[in-house]
């Protein structure tokens, strides 16, 4: 066991003899403190309790900051929402790339005999045909030069 453990362990307090002594001599002073300083003091504590209690609401404090967050929050929404995703043009099924899904989609709808929309020209000759449907499909099976095979 150490000497920091024994001195902890031991019942008797290791001080000055003389500092021991004079604590034993002394006696404490009566100090008198009139009942109405006593008396001021509490009013003081509960006039600054209460005042710290009270929580003051002022709105013009806050109205600016409000504003800024609210401006904030609209041009957010506004930037947000007024974008439409965009897609390739031969992303017809919009998955977000062209592959041989697509120019299926345009065969089926040639096919039909249904009236086609002019968007899906897509080789730009002014005839919604098989030729649309090939350049897609040529794009769907492309192999980019560099690209991972």
């Amino acid at each position: 066991m150490s000497d920091w453990n024994r001195h902890l362990d031991s019942d008797e307090p290791e001080a000055p003899e003389a500092l021991v002594a004079a604590l034993r001599t002394s006696r404490p002073e009566s100090l008198f403190i009139p009942p109405t300083l006593d008396e001021a003091i509490l009013r003081e504590a509960h006039r600054r309790l209460a005042s710290s209690k009270k929580v003051s609401f002022n709105l013009f404090r806050i109205l600016p900051w409000l504003a800024a967050a609210t401006a904030i929050v609209l041009a957010f929404s506004f930037v947000y929402l007024s974008q439409k995703p965009r897609f390739a043009r031969e992303d017809l099924n919009h998955d977000g790339r062209v592959d041989i899904l697509d120019a299926f989609t345009l065969a089926k709808q040639i096919k039909s005999g249904a009236p086609l929309k002019s968007t899906l020209d897509i080789n730009g000759d002014g005839v919604v045909d098989h030729r649309d449907f090939e350049t897609i499909a040529a794009h769907a099976v492309r192999l980019d030069k560099g690209g991972r095979s």
